[in-house]
């Protein structure tokens, strides 16, 4: 009988061991994804891919994690050649699941990088394998991506509305309709009804949307889908219904206190009630945003200059410290040495000399101090202050049309605009500043993704780029970010005079100097008139450029074009 009861224990021990050994891998891939600290997930993952006793579906959940902390980590090259190595493997092996997914895989790494049109190539590989073997969720997440860029560019609109139906229709199937990833098929479709222009299609799908989000307690879904249904009410006229939506969405966005949906909501509050005639009410929203961006700057300049002046006090109070134990020091070898003349002049005349070079230094940590916020607070008006002064400039306008019952649309849209330009701007010098040390590879990717951002105003300007990274090289924060001027100030120029077809930016790095080039193929111009009037705002960059010990050259040819390089 206890035989029977000891064997019993052993098999319950083993079952639990072995469902124990099961749940293993998942909740340390769900920790994985979670970790902060990619560089030590890649070694863990590494280390456990070893196993050659891992199930296929635990192996797969490890790449994958893998996969995700090497695009975090912005490696790019890595990425692509383990993905293409565990293609060629799951191809060799003809295991159509694992194929598929780093198709997928792939796909993502080249829609991160950015080079949407092989993301694009690679996403529908991964749809032709899974269509065949019924993988739903790989054909889920492809349908949406590949629609999605569609829309993004503003091309394809039928390909789109196809692939985004696909992918509603297989998130019920594969039950992720109730989740975020569902909500967001509806909603993208929504977006493409509304531009092009199927008003009504795109109302029932927001509708759709906002029931969903309700009934599953989505409250940032809920407020943006709000927004953007308010959107397509006012285009259909239902000034009244836009309104309250809006109204709403507001509300909603207050509760969460997301600085950025409450500024948008903001906007689409003033938006519908400028529509409404309610020129009133849109003149106070739009000066609570108004406020909003000051709010948010003035904090971060305190905050910023807060944390100057702290440290500051720090580095005075160690070295008072410092002081301190030289002094104490200086009193113990006093009386050693106090019968030694000879020593104890020596002494006293190397301990001037260390009072003299740490008062220098004191002096010397001052004057850089002084220099940072001179050269902060410079950096500041140049840019913030005169986006500000526009800012108030077009609001006092806005308030003079309100007062004298003048259209306000046209002033609305022009605060719109200076706002954004304003956070965006505000958010690069906060970027830049908050970091010790910014890579030549990071800083080049900031200022591709604002060359984006910024050509959006373009449509007929193609942004090309051009980059090798294959050393490193660190820029400290002024020399970011006067770069990042220069670079502003001269794909400014490009797009707004040039009339270039293209922009091309290229960046590398090369016996540990990083050279920037911008580069547009338009009019040019003549470089003798162009030293002696100072267009373009050459002298501007000039001076940025010597204030970091940089070098810049202009190379310009009448109807070829002008190329602007900076070397530091």
């Amino acid at each position: 009988m206890n035989k029977r009861y000891i064997f019993l224990f052993c098999l319950l021990f083993f079952c639990a061991f072995t469902c124990a050994q099961k749940d293993s891998i998942p909740q340390l891939v769900e920790r994985l994804e979670a970790s902060g600290d990619n560089n030590a997930s890649v070694n863990t993952i590494t280390k456990l891919l070893k196993n050659n006793s891992l199930s296929v579906t635990d192996k797969l959940a490890l790449q994958t994690t893998l996969i995700h902390k090497y695009q975090e980590l912005q490696q790019w090259d890595v990425c692509l050649n383990y993905c293409q190595q565990q293609l060629a493997e799951a191809h060799k092996q003809n295991n159509a699941l694992e194929e598929a997914t780093f198709y997928k895989m792939i796909g993502n790494t080249y829609y991160h990088i950015p080079n949407k049109d092989k993301a694009i190539e690679y996403w529908q590989k991964c749809i032709e394998v899974s269509e065949g073997n019924h993988f739903n969720e790989l054909l889920e997440q492809c349908y949406h991506n590949i629609g999605s860029v569609y829309i993004d560019r503003g091309e394809h609109y039928d390909l789109a509305e196809k692939y985004l139906q696909q992918a509603v229709i297989l998130g019920i199937a594969n039950k992720t309709d109730g989740q975020s990833i569902g909500r967001l098929h509806s909603r993208l479709l929504a977006t493409l009804y509304e531009r092009t222009n199927q008003l009504d299609k795109a109302a029932k799908a927001y509708n759709d949307v906002i029931k969903e989000c309700r009934e599953n307690n989505d409250s940032i879904n809920l407020a943006e889908a709000l927004m953007f249904s308010s959107d397509v009410l006012r285009k259909q006229q239902k000034l009244s219904e836009a309104v309250q939506v809006s109204d709403e969405a507001l509300r909603i966005s207050r509760k969460i206190a997301k600085l950025d949906m409450v500024l948008t909501a903001l906007n689409f509050c003033a938006m519908n009630q400028a529509a409404a005639g309610n020129y009133k009410e849109a003149y106070i929203l739009k000066n609570e945003a108004s406020g909003v961006v000051t709010s948010r700057y003035n904090n971060d300049l305190n905050t910023k200059l807060s944390e100057a002046e702290a440290k500051f006090k720090s580095a005075e109070a160690e070295h008072e410290k410092q002081l301190a134990l030289v002094k104490e020091r200086k009193q113990n070898q006093l009386l050693i040495i106090g019968l030694i003349s000879l020593f104890t002049i020596a002494t006293l005349l190397f301990s001037k000399f260390y009072q003299r070079r740490n008062a220098k230094q004191k002096i010397q940590m001052q004057r850089q101090l002084q220099d940072e916020k001179e050269r902060l607070s410079r950096d500041l008006h140049d840019n913030l202050g005169s986006q500000m002064a526009l800012l108030s400039n077009n609001i006092e306008t806005l308030d003079t049309n309100f007062k004298k019952q003048l259209g306000i649309d046209g002033n609305i849209e022009k605060v719109k605009n200076n706002s954004k330009q304003l956070l965006q701007t505000l958010r690069e010098a906060i970027w830049i500043l908050n970091k010790e040390q910014v890579t030549a590879q990071e800083f080049f990717d900031k200022l591709i993704d604002y060359a984006q951002r910024y050509l959006q105003s373009y449509p007929a300007i193609q942004l090309r780029v051009e980059e090798n990274f294959s050393s490193s090289k660190n820029l400290n924060p002024n020399e970011s970010l006067q770069l990042f001027r220069i670079c502003q100030e001269a794909i400014t120029n490009s797009s707004k005079y040039s009339g270039s077809k293209a922009l091309l930016i290229k960046g590398n790095v090369s016996n540990n100097f990083f050279t920037a080039v911008i580069q547009d193929f338009g009019k040019g111009f003549d470089m003798a008139a162009i030293n002696s009037t100072g267009h373009y705002g050459l002298i501007n960059m000039q001076q940025r450029a010597k204030a970091i010990n940089a070098t810049i050259k202009v190379d310009a040819v009448t109807d070829k074009g002008v190329s602007i390089i900076i070397t530091i």
